[in-house]
């Protein structure tokens, strides 16, 4: 299985390699250089505590320091107003999980650098939206949460798609975008993307509905409300590969 990247010192990989280094902000680096993820993950920690402080008069989480408690709370406005509106026409729920290894060399137990893998795992964005309108191109409107989260297996996040349909749908019908993702994320493989075990389907949903707590619990510093400074040492890793490359943890969109 590989060794497990503890908080408790120990190897960690860089934040980036050498081809995303142009990616990181200078407020990341130390003494000029890309610090471990460990090494980040602290100071990004202790960044998000000093901005709890900072007054802020806003109303949306784009206006607030990001991942501290007041950008939850926020946060947590912008999924329940979306899934609201969403709720009042939808018959049916669907949530897509999308993966990659983080392996560089899985015999040698070396792992990509985080900011380098969330680059690989968001390749196929693209190409996993257009197979998402060719897939829903008879269903009159949907409504669509993007999150990349999750747990964090040694920190190294998952992208989870949200949606909600006018009409109850069969699970081939997201097939294609699977396929998408397979064809264009170089690490993406065949074996974490059974349909069967990546996609799941309710219906009918209500407002706070079961999918939107399911995504916005994935999002670093949503599951407790507080902002990153609270979560498992994962959770604050990912948020800082996030912040660090330059991704916002969720996102949405719609039919025309």
């Amino acid at each position: 299985m590989g060794r497990i990247l503890s908080e408790k010192g120990g190897p960690s990989p860089k934040l980036a390699g050498p081809s995303e280094a142009e990616r990181i902000p200078e407020k990341f680096l130390l003494d000029e250089e890309i610090p471990t993820w460990a090494e980040a993950t602290r100071w990004f920690t202790s960044f998000v505590e000093f901005l709890e402080n900072e007054p802020v008069v806003a109303h949306r989480a784009l206006n607030f320091a990001p991942f501290t408690q007041r950008w939850a709370g926020a946060a947590w406005s912008e999924l329940y107003r979306v899934d609201q509106k969403a709720c009042q026409w939808a018959e049916s729920t669907v949530l897509i999980e999308f993966s990659g290894s983080y392996w560089l060399d899985k015999d040698s137990n070396v792992f990509l650098p985080p900011v380098n893998f969330l680059t690989a795992l968001q390749s196929s964005k693209s190409a996993r939206q257009k197979a998402l309108s060719r897939a829903l191109a008879a269903v009159p409107r949907w409504q669509s949460i993007r999150v990349i989260g999750g747990e964090g297996h040694n920190g190294y996040p998952r992208v989870f798609l949200g949606l909600y349909l006018p009409v109850e749908i069969d699970s081939s019908t997201f097939e294609p975008i699977l396929k998408a993702h397979l064809n264009n994320c170089l690490c993406a493989s065949v074996e974490a993307h059974i349909l069967d075990d990546v996609v799941s389907i309710n219906t009918p949903p209500t407002h706070k509905s079961r999918l939107v707590h399911s995504l916005g619990n994935k999002v670093p510093g949503l599951s407790s409300g507080n902002g990153i400074r609270t979560e498992s040492w994962e959770k604050r890793k990912i948020a800082t590969a996030l912040h660090a490359g330059g991704w916002r943890p969720y996102s949405f969109g719609r039919s025309i």
